[in-house]
C-alpha cells in the first residue's frame, strides 16, 4: 500500500481501506503499541485515512472529514472573468477535483461598429470596425470619401455629393451631363429697345436672352408686334369674318353670305332658292327649294320650310260605316284620297266594292255584314237521334261560304229503351231490349216482364210521357194512369200482349211444389209488412204516421218471386201498382197483385176481385207484358 510519503508497507494482516483515503495501515493490534498505530509509534487517523494538511481542489479528502473537496479550498469562491463591455464576470467553483470559472456570460468576440465593446477590452467599436474602404462617386463636381466607424455605424467621410445643375459649365448634379435642361433659363426677358419679350437660355456657360424682337406691323397673333402696349388692336375679333373669335378663323357659308356676330360665325344671308333650316352655318343655307307660298296638298315643300302637305285640314271625304270606320282622308302626290283599311274591298281606283268573303266584317262599308250569305248564324244540326249535334251556320275557313259549325256527330250505340234514337237511325227504341223472366207452367213456356212496365222516358222521380211503346227496366216509376186499350196497344207495340191470369197468377207463386201467397223473396207463406210496397208499408219514414206512395220499379231487394237465379226474378207482383191482364170477357178486365195502397189480402198472388172497363184508370193502375217465344 501507497502512503503519503511513497512508502510501500507490505502487510501480512488484513488492510481496511477508507473510501475517500488512498492511505491503508494495519488495523490489527500488537504488543509494542496502540491498536491502529503502526509500528513505529506513529499516529494515523483510527479510518485509516491520513490528513495531509487543508483541504484542496483536487479530488482528495485531503483533511480526513470523510468528505472530498469541502470546506474552504484556495482559489474556490472568488470572482473571475471581466465584465467590461457585455461580458459578466462569474465566480470560482471545485467541479470535478478542478477550479472552474461559473456563471460568467459574454465571451469576447471581432469587434463590431454598434457602439458595443463586443472583445470586451474597454474600448468601444476600436480599430474602425467595417471601414477602412473608399466610397462616394467622383464623376463631374463629386470627389469619393473614405467609409469610417462613427458612433455605432459606418458613414462615408470626406466625399463630395451632387448639387442642382447651375448654368457654369460643370457637370454639377454628378449625371455625366453639362449645363442639361437649360438650368437657370426658362424666364421671360426684354432688353432695352425691343418690345417683344424673349426668353433666357443658358449657353456656353452662360445665360443669354434668346427671342426678343423689336417692333413690326400688327398682324392678328396675340403679340404685340409694334409695340405700343396693345395686342391684336386693330382686329375686331368678335365682328371679322376672317378672324371671327380667334385670330385665323375665317367664317364661310355654301350658297350664301357668312357674318361674324359676337364672335361666332353665322349666315349672314342665303342665295335665291336656297334655305337655312338647321341654323348651322358649318353647312351654310343647305336646302334648296322654290318659294310658292301657303302649303297646298300636292306633295311639294310649297312654303321651303322642310315639310310637305304639313298643316293642312283633311276634307270629309271617307265613308265612316262598317270596316271604313275612323278613315280620314289623307294627302298625297295626286290629292286627298281616302286610305280604307285593308279589310275594307276596294277597285284598283280605291273605289269600295261589293264583299264577297264571309269574315263577319262589314267590308262594303254599308251597314251589313256579310251580304252574301243570309243564313249565316242560324241553328243547325249534324246526324240523326242521339248523335245529332247542334250549332250554328259559320263562315267556312277558306270564307267563301258558310257550313254549319256543329261538331261531327258521334257514333251510334246499341238501341236502349230511353225515348231515345240511341243508335242515330232516325227511329226510337225500334231494337230495345227489356228485361224478361221465362216462367213456366201448364200452359208451358212463356216469358213476362222482369219489372212493372215503364214509359220509354221515365226515371226514378218522374213517370214520363212517351206512349209509343212499353219497357221492362230497372229504376223507373211505373206506367201508370193506362186504361186497358192502352197497356194492350203499349204490349203490341213491341210484339208482345198482356199476361193471362193464369200466367201472371203462375209467375206470381213461382215453380215451387207449394205456390207462394206473396211474391217473396224467401219465406212467402207468411205476410211481411216490409218485403214489397203495400198499404202496412211505410212509404215515407221520415214524416209521422203510415205514408203510401208509388215506388220505382226494384227498388224493394226482397220483393220478387223467384225463379232461379238473380236474372230470373219478378219483382213487385205484389203491391205497388194493380196490374191489368187479359180480359175475361169484353169489357171486364181483370186487375191482379194489388198496389201501395191494398193490405196484405190485396197484395197477394191470387186475389182476382178488382176488375174495369176498357175506360177505368187510376194513378195505381199500371201493366206488365207477357209473350209466347224468346225475345
Amino acid at each position: 500500500m501507497r502512503g503519503r510519503g511513497g512508502l510501500v508497507l507490505l502487510l501480512l494482516g488484513a488492510c481496511e481501506v477508507h473510501p475517500y483515503c488512498l492511505d491503508c495501515i494495519d488495523s490489527t493490534p500488537d504488543s509494542g503499541g496502540a491498536e491502529g498505530a503502526p509500528d513505529g509509534g506513529i499516529a494515523v487517523a483510527t479510518d485509516g485515512c491520513i490528513a495531509a494538511g487543508a483541504e484542496q481542489c483536487n479530488g482528495i479528502d485531503d483533511d480526513c472529514n470523510g468528505r472530498i473537496d469541502d470546506g474552504a479550498i484556495s482559489g474556490v469562491g472568488v470572482a473571475c472573468g471581466t465584465d467590461t463591455g457585455p461580458c459578466v464576470a462569474g465566480v470560482t467553483e471545485c467541479v470535478g477535483g478542478l477550479v472552474v470559472c461559473t456563471g460568467n456570460t459574454g465571451a469576447a468576440r471581432p469587434e463590431e461598429c454598434n457602439n458595443v465593446d463586443d472583445d470586451c477590452n474597454g474600448v468601444v467599436d476600436n480599430g474602425n470596425p467595417g471601414g477602412g474602404a473608399s466610397c462616394g462617386s467622383d464623376v463631374g463636381s463629386c470627389a469619393k470619401g473614405m467609409e469610417v466607424c462613427d458612433n455605432g455605424a459606418v458613414a462615408c467621410v470626406g466625399s463630395v455629393g451632387p448639387a442642382v445643375e447651375s448654368c457654369n459649365a460643370q457637370d454639377d448634379d454628378c449625371d455625366g451631363l453639362i449645363d442639361e435642361g437649360n438650368p437657370e433659363g426658362g424666364a421671360a426677358c426684354l432688353p432695352p429697345g425691343t418690345c417683344v419679350a424673349g426668353t433666357l437660355a443658358c449657353q456656353g456657360g452662360a445665360l443669354a436672352c434668346v427671342g426678343a424682337t423689336g417692333p413690326s406691323p400688327e398682324s392678328c397673333d396675340g403679340v404685340d408686334n409694334d409695340c405700343d402696349g396693345a395686342t391684336d388692336e386693330d382686329y375686331d375679333l368678335l365682328a371679322d369674318p376672317m378672324h371671327c373669335g380667334n385670330c385665323g378663323t375665317r367664317c364661310s357659308a355654301a350658297n350664301g353670305q357668312a357674318a361674324c356676330v359676337g364672335g361666332s360665325c353665322a349666315v349672314a344671308f342665303c342665295l335665291a332658292d336656297w334655305w337655312d333650316l338647321n341654323g348651322d352655318p358649318v353647312d351654310g343655307c343647305e336646302y334648296g327649294c322654290q318659294f310658292r307660298g301657303s302649303e297646298i296638298c300636292n306633295d311639294l315643300d310649297d312654303d321651303c320650310d322642310g315639310s310637305t302637305n304639313e298643316d293642312l285640314v283633311a276634307p270629309p271625304l271617307c265613308s265612316q260605316v262598317g270596316e271604313c270606320a275612323g278613315t280620314t282622308a289623307t294627302c298625297g302626290a295626286t290629292g286627298w284620297t281616302c286610305a280604307y283599311p285593308g279589310t275594307v274591298q276596294t277597285d284598283g281606283g280605291g273605289g269600295i266594292v261589293p264583299e264577297s268573303a264571309c269574315d263577319g266584317l262589314d267590308e262594303d262599308c254599308d251597314g251589313v255584314t256579310d251580304d252574301p250569305f243570309p243564313t249565316l248564324g242560324q241553328s243547325c244540326t249534324r246526324g240523326l237521334g242521339a248523335c245529332a249535334t247542334s250549332g250554328a251556320m259559320a263562315c267556312t275557313a277558306a270564307m267563301d261560304g258558310v257550313e254549319c259549325s256543329a261538331p261531327d256527330p258521334q257514333p251510334g250505340q246499341p238501341e236502349t229503351c230511353n225515348g231515345q234514337d240511341d243508335d242515330c237511325d232516325a227511329q226510337t227504341d225500334e231494337d230495345a231490349a227489356d228485361e224478361w223472366v221465362a216462367i213456366s207452367g201448364g200452359f208451358g213456356a212463356r216469358w213476362i216482364y222482369k219489372y212493372e212496365a215503364s214509359h220509354p222516358d221515365a226515371s226514378a222521380s218522374v213517370a214520363g210521357v212517351m206512349t209509343h211503346r212499353s219497357c221492362s227496366v230497372v229504376g223507373r216509376l211505373p206506367w201508370t194512369n193506362v186504361t186497358y186499350p192502352q197497356a194492350q196497344a203499349a204490349c203490341s207495340a213491341i210484339g208482345a200482349r198482356l199476361c193471362t191470369e193464369a200466367e201472371w197468377q203462375r209467375a206470381c207463386e213461382t215453380g215451387a211444389p207449394t205456390p207462394c201467397p206473396w211474391s217473396y223473396a224467401a219465406a212467402c207463406d207468411t205476410f211481411s209488412a216490409a218485403t214489397c210496397n203495400g198499404n202496412d208499408y211505410d212509404f215515407d219514414t221520415g214524416t209521422a204516421g203510415d205514408q203510401d206512395g208509388m215506388l220505382a220499379a226494384g227498388a224493394l231487394p226482397a220483393c220478387y218471386a223467384d225463379w232461379g237465379t238473380a236474372a230470373d226474378r219478378v219483382f213487385d207482383l205484389s203491391g205497388n201498382a194493380k196490374e191489368w191482364t187479359e180480359a175475361r170477357s169484353p169489357g171486364v178486365n181483370p186487375l191482379r197483385g194489388g198496389s201501395y195502397n191494398n193490405t196484405a189480402q190485396g197484395i197477394s198472388c191470387a186475389f182476382d176481385f178488382a176488375v174495369g172497363d176498357d175506360a177505368f184508370l187510376f194513378e195505381n193502375v199500371g201493366f206488365r207484358c207477357c209473350r209466347d217465344t224468346a225475345p
